[in-house]
């Protein structure tokens, strides 16, 4: 019984982080814990259940495809030049005193602004 309930605390702590990460980091994980699986059952013993595990798999893919893309984007000259720009444009409302903080609430979410 020991077994069992520590197991399951484990699980709803699992789930707690997951609900506060972003889409993207879920699909990390659940590729993370596909691997895992992998690695501890034996070969053809672990394989997709559904549909759903199939279509998350494909965002994952769709996520690491997006990255790479924007990585390769923002690695050359001509980014940098507008990322420059726009950080210059950022500071200079900044010293103007037209920019407004950020605020979160509690759990690290944007709070709503008036």
């Amino acid at each position: 019984m020991q077994n069992t309930n520590v197991s399951v605390s484990l699980e709803q702590k699992i789930l707690a982080i997951i609900r506060k990460l972003p889409p993207e980091q879920n699909l990390q994980l659940f590729d993370f814990a596909r691997f895992l699986a992998s690695d501890t059952f034996k070969a053809g013993r672990f394989a997709l259940e559904d549909n759903e595990d199939a279509q998350a798999l494909d965002q994952t893919n769709t996520v690491t495809k997006n990255d790479t893309h924007w990585d390769a984007l923002f690695a050359s000259d001509e980014s940098q030049f507008f990322l420059d720009k726009m950080a210059d444009e950022a500071m200079a409302e900044i010293r103007a005193g037209k920019a407004r903080p950020i605020i979160f609430t509690n759990d690290g979410e944007l709070a709503a602004t008036s």
